[in-house]
């Protein structure tokens, strides 16, 4: 399937060259925009453009719309263009097009053009740092970034997908002080991760009331990039339990990777970076005998080493974008991390593009808001942060509550395995079904949602799909199907706007794109299944064309869940 409203752009296009030769082609191009009307009965699909040229022409809306209406070519996609003040052109659909959509749709849902690079996409998220549990906060990036991914795969991209593990930096100096001053060496050996939290977390308590630890800490960390075989291998040690421990988040949150590098992997990289960037003249030594880069303007510059001779983050950092560059010549790279990270990512950038690591490769920084709670930010430092895998617990928890008091007669073995499906998801979808770039407040019952615009909602939608497929038995959709209701051409034509809506998420990078699309095309068939019968139908032909519909929602939503990342479920 291609993406419609791209075809109807450049129908759009010529047809406005054609009534105003005057205007370049180009500039029209930009002008254009195909749109969903808000009020369906004006038609299936509205542009504003004669809009927007009144007031560059001076003309009126109407005059503009009439000669544009007349210069459209002829199209059997087409059955009328309408004028619509203040200054839009409805236009509807044929009955013959929409036939021959719904008989495309009904062997299988693609979509054969979309957003593609001839080069593969690196895109970099969850990079959670290790030696601590997953927040609740980390499951933003982690998704996020998947979906991202998944989109960029579903358009026919190579994607390499990253996991740049925090396994290196002043944090883990600060873990080797606690476990080495304050650890129980049995506890930490049987609980780890439980005890390196609790650690981390008693280190900032005790340096808020004594200062001297942070320069402790400091010296352990300067040991650390000296090569201190017994801390080395401690801090080893703490990545390999961390690493084992996350890898279980990401297999119930269904998340893979294609490699997990950490931090560390990079640092005779940095000492590279450092050393090329003197040669160049473009590190200059600052106070303390720090280095710096200047960022040009009143900009603060940025700290590219330490008085000390350590490396940051950021000069790591900036070790990648030269790897990955040479390593897999991508054509983006693409950083899932929150807005906190903003002037990082600025630097970086600007850093590797004066070194010139990123000639002919796209940096962005994929900004998404902070989950808070109501009354504050959540910090692993301080101790307020709700642990992901305790998230996960309570929500299939609920699900299976869910499913008890509607009644289930599913065996118990399934049972569980429906309720874990439904829980995560819920979790999944409560997140990514709110715009990126917004701050999330955390709360359990807003996140562990089974009602409304849900995973849950959208799951029993295809359950109910699956139901009706298997009443309506072997029946072979043989045959032109036909439109006899509005319940059904209406359906057929939120089929056709979900490319569209794909194609929007992946080039603005918002997820919830997909998921609002998947909504209202839920609520399209829910509304369909509400009113016309698939298996009582009064005729052969009415049958197969309503089971040709259901079909092809299926095969919609489940694209639309495979991107997400949640599972299709046939009973629930």
């Amino acid at each position: 399937m291609k993406i419609f409203s791209q075809e109807l752009k450049a129908v759009f296009t010529t047809a406005t060259v054609s009534a105003f030769p005057e205007l370049i082609h180009s500039e029209v191009l930009n002008m254009v925009v195909v749109e969903n009307p808000k009020n369906l009965e004006h038609g299936d699909y509205a542009c504003a453009v004669a809009l927007k040229l009144s007031k560059k022409l001076g003309v009126s809306t109407v005059s503009i719309a009439k000669k544009i209406i007349e210069a459209f070519p002829k199209d059997y996609r087409i059955a009328s263009l309408e004028f619509a003040e203040p200054g839009y052109i409805n236009l509807r659909l044929s009955e013959e097009f929409l036939v021959e959509a719904l008989k495309q749709l009904e062997t299988g849902f693609s979509v054969e053009m979309g957003h593609h690079y001839e080069r593969p996409v690196i895109v970099e998220f969850s990079s959670t740092n290790a030696a601590k549990h997953m927040g609740v906060h980390h499951v933003l990036s982690t998704i996020i970034g998947d979906v991202l991914s998944n989109l960029f795969g579903f358009f026919g991209n190579e994607v390499i997908r990253i996991n740049h593990l925090g396994d290196w930096g002043m944090n883990f100096a600060k873990l080797i002080y606690a476990i080495e001053n304050w650890g129980d060496q049995k506890e930490i050996h049987r609980h780890s991760n439980d005890e390196f939290t609790r650690l981390y977390v008693k280190f900032h308590e005790e340096e808020e009331k004594n200062p001297e630890l942070t320069e402790a800490a400091k010296n352990i960390f300067k040991t650390l990039e000296n090569g201190d075989k017994d801390r080395l291998d401690l801090w080893k040690w703490i990545v390999q339990e961390s690493l084992a421990d996350l890898k279980k988040i990401f297999v119930r949150l269904g998340v893979e990777f294609d490699h997990i590098t950490g931090e560390s992997f990079y640092l005779k990289m940095a000492e590279d970076v450092l050393e090329e960037g003197i040669k160049k003249g473009l590190f200059t030594e600052g106070e303390g005998g720090a280095l710096i880069f200047d960022l040009g303007g009143e900009k603060t510059p940025a700290l590219i080493q330490k008085g000390d001779g350590t490396t940051l983050y950021l000069t790591r950092d900036v070790a990648t974008v030269k790897y990955r560059v040479e390593t897999w010549h991508p054509a983006a790279i693409l950083y899932v991390v929150d807005i906190a990270q903003s002037l990082h990512f600025k630097q970086d950038f600007a850093i590797s593009r004066a070194l010139g690591y990123a000639e002919g490769t796209e940096l962005e920084h994929i900004v998404f808001g902070r989950m808070n709670f109501a009354d504050g930010a959540m910090s692993t430092r301080k101790g307020n942060v709700i642990r992901l895998d305790v998230l996960l617990d309570e929500a299939v928890k609920r699900a299976a509550l869910l499913s008890a008091e509607r009644g289930t007669e599913l065996p118990r073995e399934e049972y569980s395995a429906l309720a874990e499906i439904v829980g995560v998801a819920s979790v999944k979808y409560a997140v990514l079904s709110q715009d990126r770039q917004k701050d999330i407040v955390f709360d359990w019952n807003k996140i562990i949602t089974l009602e409304g615009n849900s995973a849950p909602y959208l799951l029993y939608s295809y359950a109910r799909c699956h139901s009706i497929v298997e009443k309506v038995g072997d029946l072979a959709l043989s045959g032109l199907p036909e439109l006899t209701k509005d319940s059904e051409r209406a359906l057929v034509c939120q089929l056709l706007k979900f490319p569209d809506a794909l194609d929007r998420a992946l080039q603005e990078r918002k997820p919830h794109v997909v998921c609002t699309a998947l909504y209202e095309l839920c609520q399209e068939f829910n509304r369909f299944y509400g009113t016309t019968s698939v298996v009582g139908a009064e005729t052969d032909l009415q049958k197969r064309s309503r089971l040709g519909l259901v079909y092809a929602f299926m095969f919609a939503l489940q694209s639309g869940l495979r991107i997400l990342g949640i599972p299709v479920l046939k009973r629930m």
